[in-house]
């Protein structure tokens, strides 16, 4: 054997040996000793867990209760469950987490509001909102014409009382009587019987229909006010012929336009004057319609449209412009210069004949 056989050799006994002393010094310790690293481990161990797992919970509610809750556990049901404060149907819960594991569940607590409408009270529970939304919570519902006490969109608070107005409008009709006018119509055709007088158109009063507009506020009239006014029947003016010296029978004016005596003429006749009336009014033999103001005339004397003034030789009947517009046997004949044009048969009747003064203008 040579000599680094040798040593190593000496050095493999002397490993061996090491070894065994070692395990015999672990054999030695008492299993105890092993069981309490072992524990101690495991502690170590949860307290790690549960530091990073753990949560301390401030339970509160808006009345001030409070209570601390440490938990690994966020669930509102579960927190409040440890904590025994419980919440309402109608209450809001909020839960917030701060840093290092610290958070707050807080409970607000739903108030009562009281809702009146149609008669009838409902108390409905809420933690913040508005008119509008009370009165949804409580299954009311507004009409067209509707408003509440307080507005629509004023806050909640606590045992407030929020009154519903029902609101409803009616229409309703009236009748009224429109009275008629008189108005004098003047002439001079009446200078014989001065005071007399005539009725040319009788009146007639009309009628309007008004319509009011009623406001009813809960049943009860509020206001009431008129929104239209029609008229449903026009009234007929009283026209009533009364006698004014030098007053034209006629309302046409002449050249300068006004009833005045013309200031030129192309010719001049004078003699009897008749007066005529038809009831259904018609046309004279010229085709033009009659009335105050139309004459019959001999055309082959005065033609037809032919502006004429025609005054009573006296001056005390005026008949005023005309226009030469119909004719008649007694006029071509020669009877009759002039047979003067009446709307009625008394004014006709009351100045039958005459002598006149016809001014031919036009």
């Amino acid at each position: 054997m040579t000599f680094a056989a040798q040593g190593k050799g000496e050095w493999g006994i002397s490993f061996v040996k090491q070894r065994e002393h070692f395990f015999r010094a672990l054999a030695a310790i008492p299993p105890r000793f092993y069981a309490f690293w072992v524990l101690l481990a495991c502690l170590s161990a949860t307290l790690l867990l549960l530091t990073d797992t753990l949560h301390i919970v401030y339970v509160t509610d808006s009345n001030g209760a409070c209570q601390l809750v440490t938990t690994y556990a966020t669930d509102a049901d579960t927190l409040m469950a440890l904590s025994g404060i419980t919440a309402g149907e109608y209450d809001d819960i909020s839960y917030t987490a701060y840093a290092e594991n610290v958070s707050n569940l807080n409970i607000q607590r739903a108030f009562t509001i009281h809702v009146t409408a149609d008669g009838a009270t409902a108390d409905v529970a809420m933690t913040e909102g508005t008119v509008s939304e009370a009165l949804s919570r409580a299954g009311v519902s507004l009409g067209e014409h509707d408003y509440t006490e307080p507005s629509l969109d004023a806050a909640v608070y606590a045992e407030q009382s929020i009154t519903v107005h029902r609101v409803a409008y009616q229409d309703t009709l009236s009748y009224e009587a429109i009275p008629y006018e008189t108005v004098y119509s003047y002439t001079s055709e009446f200078y014989k019987h001065k005071k007399t007088t005539l009725v040319r158109q009788k009146g007639a009063d009309g009628e309007k229909t008004i319509t009011s507009r009623q406001r009813w506020v809960d049943g009860v009239l509020e206001s009431s006010q008129v929104v239209g006014v029609e008229i449903t029947k026009a009234p007929r003016t009283e026209i009533i012929r009364a006698y004014q010296a030098g007053a034209p029978v006629s309302s046409r004016t002449g050249p300068d336009g006004t009833t005045a005596p013309p200031s030129s003429y192309k010719a001049l006749y004078t003699g009897r004057a008749t007066g005529y009336y038809s009831s259904s009014g018609g046309r004279g033999a010229s085709g033009r319609g009659l009335a105050y103001g139309t004459v019959a005339v001999d055309p082959s004397l005065i033609p037809y449209g032919s502006l004429l003034y025609i005054v009573s030789t006296d001056g005390r009947f005026v008949y005023g412009y005309a226009i030469a517009t119909d004719t008649g046997g007694a006029l071509q004949n020669g009877t009759a210069l002039v047979d003067l044009y009446y709307e009625t048969y008394e004014e006709a009747y009351a100045n039958g004949v005459q002598s006149v003064n016809v001014y031919v203008v036009q």
